[in-house]
C-alpha cells in the first residue's frame, strides 16, 4: 500500500479519459484537465483527498509532513503545443499548506493546431490554508502562441506564495507569443439578506479583488522589447505573496527597488515582485532578492520522501 493509500487518499493513476484528442485526425490539439485536493483529517495531519491526473498534466506526491503536502508537475508529454488545452483544479482545505512544484521547465511549442496553446489553474484556499505555488519557469518557443490563465480565491486568514517565471525562446531562438493573466480574491464576510424572505436564498460571498493583472508579449506586438516593457531583457518573472502567514516588516510602504526588480505593497494584505533579466537564473536570483525576506511562514520547505 502507498503512503497516499494509507493515509485514506483517493489517488488514481493517469486517467487517459479526461484527456481527449479531437475526433478530426487532421488536428493534434490535447484537451486535458487534472485535479488536486488537499484537507486535515482528524489528527491535523494534511492528506490528499483527490489526485488525478490528466496526460500531459501528471501530479506525484514528493514530500511533506504534518500539516504540509508536496506536489511535484511532472509533464507527461511533450509541448503544450498550439491548440492544447490543459487546466488544473487545486482546492486546499481548511488549515492544510500544499506545495507544488515542476520537475523541469515547460516548453510552449508550435504546432498544427487552431489557436494558440492554453493552459489554466483554478485554486481555492479555505481558512488558515496556505498554497505555494513555485514551478520552474515557462519557455514560450520561437512560433508558438502560448496563454496562461491563473485564478486564486483566498480567505482572509488564508496565505499564498506564488511564482511565474517566463522565458522568451530557447538558447539562441527568438521568442515566441505570450499572454499570461493573474487574479486573485479574497473572500470576505458573506453579506445579510437586504429583507426577511420566508426562503430566502443563502447569502453569495462578496469578493474583493487583491490582484488582476495581464501580460501580453511577443514579435506581433510592437512595443513590448522596447525600454516600456522588456527593454531588450529575454526573461521576465513575478512573485506574489499575501496573507497572515507572510511578512511585509522588510518592505517599506513605499515598496522596493533593486537592480532589475521593483516591490510593491497591495492591500491585502500582500505584495508583488517583479523582475527582469537576460536570463533564467539571473531572473531568479533577483525575484528572491526582494522576494524572499516577505516569505515568512512560506519559505521554501524541503521536499520529504514520503
Amino acid at each position: 500500500m502507498t503512503a497516499t493509500a494509507a493515509a485514506g487518499a483517493t489517488a488514481a493513476a493517469p486517467d487517459p479519459a479526461p484527456t481527449a484528442r479531437l475526433r478530426d485526425p487532421s488536428r493534434t490539439a490535447v484537451r486535458a484537465r487534472a485535479a488536486l485536493r488537499v484537507e486535515l483529517d482528524a489528527g491535523g495531519t494534511a492528506r490528499i483527498a483527490e489526485l488525478r491526473s490528466a496526460v500531459p498534466v501528471i501530479l506525484r506526491r514528493t514530500g511533506g509532513s504534518g500539516r504540509v503536502v508536496v506536489i511535484h508537475l511532472v509533464g507527461g508529454a511533450g509541448g503544450p503545443l498550439a491548440g492544447d488545452d490543459l487546466g488544473l483544479d487545486i482546492t486546499v482545505g481548511a488549515g492544510a499548506h500544499l506545495v507544488v512544484r515542476s520537475v523541469a521547465a515547460t516548453v510552449a511549442l508550435p504546432g498544427h493546431g487552431a489557436g494558440p496553446s492554453t493552459f489554466a489553474v483554478h485554486a481555492q484556499v479555505g481558512p488558515a490554508a496556505a498554497l505555494t505555488w513555485l514551478p520552474e519557469p515557462t519557455v514560450v518557443a520561437a512560433g508558438a502562441r502560448h496563454r496562461m490563465t491563473t485564478e486564486i480565491t483566498l480567505t482572509p486568514d488564508s496565505s499564498l506564495r506564488y511564482r511565474e517565471e517566463i522565458l522568451l525562446g530557447r538558447f539562441g531562438e527568438p521568442g515566441g507569443s505570450l499572454t499570461t493573466s493573474l487574479r486573485v480574491d479574497v473572500d470576505v464576510d458573506r453579506e445579510a439578506p437586504s429583507a426577511p424572505s420566508v426562503h430566502p436564498a443563502p447569502p453569495a460571498p462578496r469578493r474583493r479583488p487583491l490582484l488582476c493583472q495581464e501580460l501580453r508579449l511577443g514579435p506581433d506586438l510592437p512595443g513590448t522589447a522596447g525600454p516600456a516593457v522588456l527593454a531588450g531583457a529575454r526573461a521576465v518573472g513575478s512573485v506574489l505573496v499575501a496573507g497572515p502567514a507572510t511578512s511585509f516588516e522588510a518592505l517599506a510602504d513605499s515598496g522596493a527597488v533593486a537592480e532589475g526588480a521593483a516591490a510593491m505593497r497591495l492591500v491585502g494584505p500582500g505584495a508583488l515582485v517583479s523582475a527582469l533579466a537576460d536570463d533564467a537564473v539571473t531572473l531568479r536570483r533577483r525575484l528572491d532578492s526582494l522576494a524572499g525576506p516577505l516569505t515568512g511562514a512560506l519559505a521554501d520547505t524541503p521536499p520529504t520522501p514520503t
